[in-house]
């Protein structure tokens, strides 16, 4: 369960999904993808993420590393054609943190979820990246919600 919600207004949790992204992105570049509490109070002090918003992203990283395994499945399942070693490593990241909000999230419209990953895709990724996310999101979000 993703817990730290309290007191985050909808500008936080943008923000919180970037951090995941790029901490989920470091890590999997890194080839280290796992949870390393020392890596990711290092990853919160050089971004300056505010306290408001540490146990949150604590959280939602913990969810994703915890369920990492469904969750790649469901993202392979549902990008048809693709295996995840040939997804490019930010979609990755980004499809990661959507998906366990698809998930674990149910008090979060699927719309938000999916649109916030597609301007993120936008903002990180390449040109096709917001298509590509956004097509694959929507396919997971029909089977899992």
């Amino acid at each position: 369960m993703i817990d730290g919600a309290t007191g985050l207004k909808p500008a936080d949790f943008k923000q919180i999904r970037r951090y995941a992204v790029q901490f989920i992105y470091q890590q999997d570049l890194n080839q280290q993808f796992v949870m390393q509490k020392q890596s990711l109070d290092n990853f919160m002090r050089q971004s300056e993420v505010v306290e408001l918003q540490k146990d949150f992203l604590r959280s939602l990283l913990n969810a994703i590393f915890d369920h990492s395994k469904k969750i790649d499945e469901l993202i392979e399942k549902n990008a048809k054609n693709w295996k995840i070693s040939r997804i490019a490593k930010v979609d990755l990241a980004v499809l990661r943190v959507a998906t366990i909000e698809l998930l674990e999230r149910n008090d979060t419209d699927l719309g938000v979820i999916i649109s916030e990953a597609a301007s993120i895709a936008q903002e990180y990724g390449s040109a096709n990246s917001p298509s590509f996310v956004n097509g694959i999101l929507d396919a997971i979000a029909k089977s899992v919600r």
